[in-house]
């Protein structure tokens, strides 16, 4: 469940970690709660899971298909309502793609993860507490305040401009791209957590 994300977040590079993704971090105002209504979507999850149910995997892969996309749609008047809240749907969302888009769909974690969405549709706050904060590696924020990690697309563009905009030392280039490398290897495996931490590492030499 990705977006690309980026508004001159290297003019200054220091200000990173603080301003680029503030979006994320800030805590949601109580006032904004909820994500509004999910009901279409959880209808959308509740057919992925009669179907899965039938073994017709395949089917049910087309099915929460329409999910991603409903969701993908959604999430940039979404997310900002409640960033923990929108985290912990997605989370579970992954979850149960990954189980269905499995070479071979095992009936049992399908059935868990589809339930689980479920759940996180009907109550997207419960498992959303409260977090000391993003998480940072190398000083840079690889999570929202809710423990969530960020677009790993996000930040290997931050890197990818960093490097060709010649924030990078050159004494620091191999390392930097080495960096990039493995954070797009993770992210093509929707190993948001480990693309973010790699794509991080490297940022941090920008500048240096």
């Amino acid at each position: 469940m990705k977006q690309f994300l980026l508004a001159g977040v290297l003019v200054a590079f220091p200000v990173l970690a603080f301003a680029g993704f503030q979006i994320y971090f800030a805590p949601p105002p109580p006032s904004v709660a909820s994500l509004g209504d999910l009901s279409s979507l959880k209808a959308i999850v509740t057919d992925v899971q009669s179907i899965a149910k039938t073994g017709n995997f395949a089917a049910a892969q087309m099915r929460i298909t329409d999910f991603e996309t409903a969701w993908d749609d959604a999430e940039s008047a979404m997310r900002p309502r409640n960033p923990p809240a929108w985290g912990t749907v997605d989370d579970a969302a992954d979850a149960a793609i990954r189980a269905l888009r499995s070479r071979a769909p095992d009936a049992a974690r399908v059935s868990e993860t589809v339930s689980a969405l479920i759940a996180a549709l009907d109550n997207p706050s419960g498992t959303a507490g409260a977090a000391d904060g993003p998480k940072l590696v190398s000083g840079i924020p690889v999570t929202d305040v809710g423990g969530h990690p960020i677009s790993c697309e996000m930040l290997l563009e931050a890197l990818g401009a960093a490097i060709d905009g010649g924030k990078v030392a050159q004494t620091n280039m191999a390392a930097a791209r080495d960096f990039q490398s493995k954070a797009v290897e993770r992210c093509n495996a929707d190993d948001d957590a480990r693309a973010d931490e790699f794509s991080a590492q490297g940022l941090a030499l920008a500048g240096h």
